[in-house]
C-alpha cells in the first residue's frame, strides 16, 4: 500500500449533507480542504480516508485509541483521527495532493508509522463492527462519535 494524501471534493459532502457525526458538519468548503490519508483495508476492499486534525489531543483516551499523533512544530496536538474516517469508493470524489500540503516532519512520521497506523485503524474498525453487531456503537465512548455510523450498511454487508 502506498502513502496517498488527498482532499475529498466538496460535492461528496454536499451530496451527503444528511450524514451525522462529521467533522465540520455543514461546512463543505472546510471539509473539502482537510487533508485525508487513504488506507485501503484489504479484507473489505473499501477505501478509508482518515482526516488529519490540528488538535487531536491524546491519541489514547481512557476508553481506547482514537487516532495516531502526528505533531508538527506549529501544531503540537495534530494527528490522524480514526473516529472520523470516511469510506470513499468512488475515485471521482477525490483530489490527489500532487504537492505536499503538510509539513515534511508530519509526512515523514506518517510514512515511518504507516504500517502501525494501518494496524491501529484496522483494530478500531473491527472494534466498531463488533460494537455495531452488539448494538453498542452508540453507547461505547470509543465509537459513539464515529462518522462510521454513516456506513453501517456497507460495513454490515461485509461482515457476514
Amino acid at each position: 500500500m502506498e502513502l496517498r494524501f488527498c482532499f475529498i471534493k466538496k460535492e461528496y459532502f454536499e451530496e451527503r449533507s444528511n450524514y451525522i457525526k462529521m467533522l465540520d458538519a455543514g461546512n463543505a468548503d472546510k471539509q473539502s480542504r482537510r487533508t485525508h490519508l487513504c488506507i485501503q483495508i484489504r479484507k473489505d476492499n473499501n477505501n478509508y480516508y482518515i482526516p488529519l486534525r490540528n488538535n487531536l489531543g491524546d491519541e489514547v483516551r481512557k476508553f481506547g485509541r482514537i487516532g495516531h499523533a502526528v505533531p508538527s512544530a506549529k501544531r503540537k496536538n495534530a494527528g490522524l483521527d480514526y473516529r472520523y474516517a470516511l469510506i470513499v469508493n468512488d475515485e471521482s470524489y477525490l483530489e490527489e495532493q500532487t504537492e505536499k500540503k503538510i509539513p515534511e516532519s508530519q509526512y515523514r512520521k506518517i510514512a515511518a508509522d504507516f504500517d502501525i497506523i494501518t494496524k491501529e485503524f484496522e483494530n478500531y474498525l473491527s472494534g466498531y463492527i463488533k460494537a455495531v453487531k452488539k448494538k453498542r456503537h452508540l453507547k461505547e465512548p470509543l465509537f459513539k462519535e464515529s462518522s462510521l455510523i454513516n456506513f453501517i450498511n456497507i460495513l454490515d454487508e461485509q461482515s457476514h
